[in-house]
């Protein structure tokens, strides 16, 4: 069993021997798109809907990302072959794709440049343990989700609105951050979406307020769980509200100054989503 290992232009390597070049636009300007997919019975759960997702994103953002869905999955297995993991353990995969080398200084895309994909695309893999453990938020006062954004749509590498968010929070000694859009619209966190639940309805953010649309949610929508509303940042103390990504479900026990009193089991629905 292995703890992690990496994929890069048809050859597997330890993660810390993967070579991005200097000039990759990934690395500069942070130009790239990624899909992180959880791994459970050995096998990769919803890699159709990440895999769906990533296209889009490609589309979105005029990448041009002509995925070979069959090599792409063969490459897949392999790893998690390689990964070894035993029956209870789980594993996560990100799929990372730049738009690829720079010439020069500016950021303009050079559309005469022709690429193998491959040389663009790399993937990881590692054994984890998801998280389910309770979190306590602060809605940022700094940063704010731009809801016309195309970027917004997408799951890029750049993440810098959502760490400086986060570092807002952990001054303030919370654990993490709740964003709104410009129009004070309740949107995601740094890294997750966000569910309400309240008078016995299962809510989540539109994606007209600027949310990234995971897979989860969309998991959920589909088995008619729940629904998008456009959420104001008011609680009431015995609602349930949830963080959730691919690979971690967390009840948010506590926003600014108000603190909820309802329990609930994470776990068992972040597995139930996964069924």
């Amino acid at each position: 069993m292995k703890l992690s290992i990496g994929w890069h232009k048809d050859k597997w390597l330890d993660i810390e021997n993967i070579q991005i070049s200097a000039n990759d636009r990934g690395l500069k300007f942070g130009d790239g798109i990624f899909e992180t997919i959880l791994i459970k019975n050995n096998n990769a759960v919803l890699i159709d809907e990440h895999i769906k997702r990533l296209e889009n994103s490609s589309r979105v953002l005029n990448m041009n990302l002509d995925i070979n869905k069959s090599y792409l999955k063969n490459i897949i297995n392999q790893g998690i072959t390689k990964l070894s993991l035993k029956n209870h353990q789980l594993g996560s995969i990100r799929i990372n794709y730049s738009r690829g080398l720079n010439k020069g200084r500016t950021i303009r895309i050079n559309n005469d440049q022709h690429e193998d994909y491959k040389n663009n695309l790399w993937i990881e893999f590692y054994l984890i343990k998801p998280n389910f453990s309770p979190i306590n938020t602060f809605i940022s006062q700094t940063e704010k989700r731009n809801q016309y954004s195309l970027i917004n749509r997408c799951k890029t590498f750049s993440y810098n609105q959502s760490i400086q968010a986060l570092i807002e929070a952990n001054k303030k000694l919370f654990d993490d951050c709740l964003m709104l859009n410009t129009t004070n619209e309740l949107c995601c966190g740094s890294t997750f979406n966000i569910l309400l639940k309240r008078n016995n309805m299962w809510t989540t953010p539109r994606k007209e307020s600027g949310c990234l649309q995971g897979v989860m949610v969309r998991q959920a929508i589909k088995l008619k769980i729940i629904k998008e509303e456009l959420i104001l940042p008011k609680f009431y103390n015995d609602d349930i509200l949830i963080a959730i990504n691919s690979l971690s479900c967390r009840q948010i026990k506590r926003v600014n100054d108000m603190e909820f009193i309802t329990t609930f089991d994470p776990k068992y629905f972040w597995e139930l989503l996964y069924t």
